[in-house]
């Protein structure tokens, strides 16, 4: 039986941890918050290591899902040398912070992969996350098979570290600007009276159908599940700027977007799912 060491048990490691597991794979967990994995420990049946080194000692794989850069780096530079380790970053960090990564661990016989989810925890529980790699190709044939346990497609990118997180930002970028935008196109039609049955029968007849029908009743729902917390929502999108000024790629956009999501922030719903977006421009409108 395979053995894996899950670095983080938050949200996505704990959809993660509970997929592998079924999966047939042996999974040890450690998280910051050591409570926090022996609650999960207890539901799965599973080991809890008290420290990084004790969850890696016995694996042939680390995943990591870590909330940022530095919880990353904390973690890596915690490693020991461990040749053959195989660690997967599942992630959401800066290209440049992932690349440091890499190279330190390298150092040490441990082999990288850039591995970021795109898809929520539910998407990753079912086994249908998409899986975008950066990283040697050694390392991934190594990895494939949790890879598979987690995702039904997995996209290579290439052999250079910074790609598959540059493209995780991208993407992160585009979904909570069209979520901040799909909040402002509602608040604006339901300040004139329109009733939300008719904005969204109008909206899914357009090239919107599939946004509008997966997101519209979470943005006017009193209370919804947290699956994307809105402060990492912020986070991602100052990482996306962080990494488009080191391009010299200007997001005015995005930029414009971090800026509502901080204000949010601050009314009090960072631990809030991300679509709460739309209750904080309701309260100030």
């Amino acid at each position: 039986m395979v053995e894996l060491a899950v670095i983080g048990t938050g949200l996505m490691g704990s959809a993660a941890s509970r997929r592998l597991r079924d999966s047939g794979f042996r999974v040890t967990l450690w998280n910051r918050s050591i409570e926090k994995a022996e609650v999960l420990a207890r539901e799965l049946n599973v080991d809890v290591a008290r420290t990084v080194l004790e969850a890696i000692e016995k694996a042939e794989a680390a995943l990591l899902f870590l909330a940022d850069d530095d919880a990353l780096l904390d973690v890596i530079t915690s490693m020991p040398r461990a040749d053959g380790l195989v660690v997967a970053n599942f992630s959401t960090i800066t290209p440049k912070t992932s690349l440091q990564a890499s190279k330190l661990l390298e150092g040490r016989g441990i082999c990288y992969l850039e591995t970021p989810i795109i898809g929520g925890p539910g998407v990753v529980r079912e086994g249908k996350a998409i899986i975008l790699v950066s990283g040697p190709k050694h390392c991934l044939r190594r990895s494939r098979g949790f890879l598979e346990a987690l995702a039904t497609t997995i996209v290579e990118l290439s052999e250079d570290i910074g790609k598959a997180s540059a493209l995780k930002l991208a993407y992160n970028s585009l979904l909570i600007n069209t979520i901040a935008a799909l909040a402002e196109a509602l608040l604006l039609a339901r300040s004139y009276d329109v009733d939300e049955t008719t904005i969204f029968n109008v909206l899914t007849k357009t090239m919107f159908r599939e946004v509008v029908e997966r997101y519209f009743n979470r943005l006017l729902a009193e209370e919804t599940p947290t699956g994307f917390k809105l402060s990492l929502a912020l986070k991602d999108l100052e990482y996306a700027l962080r990494a488009g000024y080191e391009k010299g790629a200007p997001l005015p956009l995005t930029a414009t977007t971090s800026q509502l999501y901080e204000l949010a922030r601050r009314a009090g719903l960072g631990d809030k799912d991300y679509t709460r977006v739309y209750k904080f421009l309701k309260s100030i409108g």
